[in-house]
């Protein structure tokens, strides 16, 4: 695409967030500990589109996002919600369907690196109407917005109008727009949609289908039609249709866990419940799953009261978030597990604390921040040999770790220098210094080696 082009694109992009906010008199709740993600959004809204900064709403509390969430609703006509897709140590699906049975109008983006797309599937299907991965840049991030607040482009605002014709029933009109998206998409899913929705409103039901098949058949991975094609079925009292199209539905989205039950109750009313008791097992698995996860949370939460006050209660709290979890742990524990570290090591309990982190190492075997707490375990227990061993795997991991934070620098030269490896020490000192050159214990360090 030309420059020039892409700068209309921008431009375009622009006057739809700054329309959003000035005439929508739109706002953005932000749930998120994430400075880099927030400082963007600010330099976004404040530098680039010079609006105020008002518009932007943190909040910190994933018990507050629902309280904000309605605050700013009655001073707002829009909002959009920008939400962790694991906010404070939990899974925010949960929240995510409450924000949209509560305000089925507000908007919410999902920020999220890298994590499993069965996860991102489901967030889609119970609501998040879009997803941004971080980092951002300040231009990809007003195309999100723009793109999640309003339909761009001449066939997103077609979709968007037959949308609202069937919505206030006049089917026949929704029909002629259908006829403009299939002229300029001829395969257009969404086109296809609207079309089965009209149809079904007419009380045209094979032509009905028939729309809603074509659609999922453009589109494998687009979810609405089988719903549709599900929906349609159970009105219609028909188990076995409704069913193939439900299991289509799991293959697609398999840690639905409500939706596994209704599974189930078909295969009860059909008589098989062999079936059946596969699929309440593995929703009760599921739901076990999830359910753990906000108990650890709170587990955790307890743990980190006690962290500074009684670092023995903090262990036995943090061992029980982590006991909660059983065969179910995964990466979303190491912070408990370096929770866990850091309050056995207070009690100079370090051989406890490796214990412990090398537990979570069969978890996430490539994580560099494990091996560095492995090793500042074992500096404590003068045992200087083993933590430069588990500083250079560190490294091996990332070369660049101790370069993130000035006090990781100094305490790999620290370690080094009392392991008598004075070169090394060196190394990590002058890297310490360089990104923090008043670091006086750095400094006093490194004049002494």
């Amino acid at each position: 695409m030309a420059a020039s082009k892409i700068d209309m694109k921008i431009k375009q992009y622009e006057n739809t967030v700054v329309d959003y906010i000035r005439k929508g008199n739109g706002a953005f709740v932000v749930a998120t500990h994430d400075t880099t993600f927030v400082s963007v959004l600010r330099n976004t809204i404040h530098k680039q589109l010079a609006i105020s900064e008002d518009c932007i709403i943190s909040v910190m509390d994933e018990n507050n996002i629902l309280k904000a969430v309605r605050n700013t609703s009655q001073r707002r006509k829009n909002i959009l919600v920008f939400i962790e897709r694991v906010f404070n140590n939990k899974e925010t699906a949960f929240l995510v369907r409450q924000i949209k049975n509560a305000f089925s109008e507000v908007k919410v983006v999902i920020l999220t690196g890298e994590t499993e797309r069965q996860r991102l599937v489901l967030l889609h299907e119970i609501g998040a109407d879009n997803f941004i991965s971080k980092p951002i840049s300040m231009n990809i991030l007003i195309e999100k917005i723009a793109f999640t607040i309003k339909p761009q482009g001449k066939i997103g605002k077609l979709i968007e109008n037959g949308k609202q014709l069937v919505s206030s029933e006049q089917y026949e009109e929704a029909l002629k727009i259908v006829r403009q998206i299939l002229n300029i998409k001829p395969n257009s899913a969404a086109g296809f949609l609207i079309m089965g929705d009209a149809y079904k409103g007419l009380g045209k039901k094979e032509k009905a289908v028939e729309a809603y098949e074509t659609a999922s058949n453009h589109a494998t991975m687009y979810m609405e039609p089988l719903k549709k094609l599900a929906e349609f079925y159970e009105e219609e009292g028909d188990h076995e249709n409704r069913l193939r199209y439900l299991e289509k539905l799991d293959r697609l989205s398999p840690l639905n866990v409500e939706r596994k039950v209704d599974m189930g109750g078909i295969h009860v009313t059909l008589g098989n419940e062999d079936k059946a008791e596969i699929l309440f097992d593995q929703a009760i698995n599921q739901a076990r799953k999830e359910a753990m996860s906000y108990i650890e949370e709170v587990s955790s939460k307890i743990g980190g009261i006690y962290e500074k006050h009684d670092p023995e209660k903090a262990v036995k709290y943090y061992r029980r978030a982590l006991e909660l979890k059983g065969d179910m742990l995964d990466k979303s524990d190491i912070k408990t597990f370096n929770l866990l570290g850091i309050a056995l090591r207070r009690q100079g309990k370090w051989r406890e604390a490796v214990d412990e982190y090398n537990k979570a190492r069969t978890v996430s075997p490539e994580d560099e921040n494990l091996l560095y707490n492995i090793a500042l375990a074992y500096a404590e227990g003068k045992d200087m040999r083993k933590a430069t061993e588990h500083l250079a795997k560190a490294l091996e991991l990332n070369p660049e770790f101790h370069m993130q934070d000035p006090v990781i620098a100094y305490n790999f030269g620290l370690i080094y220098t009392k392991a008598r490896k004075t070169d090394d020490a060196k190394v990590f000192l002058e890297a310490a210094l360089s990104l923090n050159p008043g670091f006086e214990k750095a400094q006093k360090l490194l004049d002494s080696l």
